[in-house]
């Protein structure tokens, strides 16, 4: 967290109060007291279908705050990590009010999404493959992070995301993803709620298609692997061509490749990072290591491409 004069607070380059930093506190709070009341905060406010439907409602809300207590927080870091990077990439298309609202109703309808499951496995006679149990408990984000990336793989849909160590194009990230989940849940013996992650998905793109008429492509940047299509006023409206959305970062790219000559020609490694040195953006909020390629457009792109080249460096 970072305080400069005449400046309110941020973390991770954003004002302490955006929305993706209040979700991050949020969250993270709720960890540390699941440290003093674990499994009574899993108890009364984890999502258990059997009381939900006895009349516990707000477990379908609350479940999505609450992570696994270990030693490392995996589970919390790899939920709020995956959170923050989608919805840095989500917000600046929809806008933070939507986000906020898209991100919160796709925790409820996963939630719901669970409930139902289960009570269809019971009034079916409990034994059913891929649908919840009354008694299992369902915590964590993943709900809700995973109506992100629904939303990410059409705004984005040639993008490339690495799903553990498997590259996938973000439009079929969330079915790779529940395949992968449901292989997990055989050998962790049910650990991952994959119904909980499709609840998610689903509720996120019920909602896109609310919010897809308020969201103008003219307002769009131009990011390599956005594939729009207008939506559709009436069946009568004739058909538009698609209007060709001006390059904003043409001049940041220009930048970045005058700077990666500048590093081709350096002789040595000393000198390629005494030059980098001088050209670092503070507060850089820079991928993990394994995405950075100077051929990537989005790369090129990259206002903070210099640290991530810098890190390389020093490799």
């Amino acid at each position: 967290m970072s305080r400069n004069r005449g400046q309110s607070p941020s973390l991770f380059g954003n004002p302490i109060l955006h929305p993706l930093n209040v979700i991050l506190i949020i969250n993270c709070l709720v960890f540390f007291l699941q440290y003093f009341a674990n499994q009574q905060l899993i108890y009364r406010f984890g999502l258990t279908p059997d009381f939900v439907l006895g009349g516990a409602i707000w477990q379908v809300f609350t479940y999505g705050f609450l992570h696994a207590v270990e030693l490392i927080p995996f589970h919390l870091l790899v939920n709020m990590y995956g959170m923050y990077m989608l919805g840095t990439n989500i917000i600046p298309i929809i806008g933070k009010t939507k986000f906020t609202i898209l991100y919160f109703l796709s925790q409820i309808g996963a939630g719901i999404f669970v409930v139902l499951s289960a009570y269809l496995n019971y009034a079916l006679g409990g034994n059913i493959p891929f649908l919840e149990s009354m008694t299992t408990q369902t915590i964590g984000a993943s709900g809700a992070l995973f109506g992100l990336l629904a939303l990410f793989g059409i705004f984005y849909p040639n993008a490339e995301l690495l799903l553990f160590i498997f590259p996938v194009k973000a439009k079929n990230a969330v079915w790779v993803s529940l395949v992968i989940g449901y292989l997990i849940s055989q050998i962790g013996n049910g650990a991952i709620s994959n119904t909980c992650h499709l609840g998610g998905a689903l509720t996120a793109l019920l909602l896109y298609k609310l919010f897809q008429k308020q969201i103008k492509p003219e307002n769009l940047p131009y990011i390599p692997g956005l594939e729009w299509e207008a939506p559709r006023e009436s069946k009568t409206q004739s058909k538009t061509k698609p209007v060709a959305v001006e390059d904003l970062f043409l001049d940041q790219k220009k930048y970045n490749e005058n700077v990666l000559g500048q590093i081709h020609s350096k002789k040595d490694k000393a000198s390629v990072i005494n030059y980098l040195q001088g050209l670092q953006v503070a507060n850089a909020n820079i991928c993990p290591p394994p995405t950075y390629n100077t051929e990537d457009p989005i790369c090129l792109r990259c206002e903070w491409l210099a640290n991530c080249a810098l890190r390389k460096a020093k490799e």
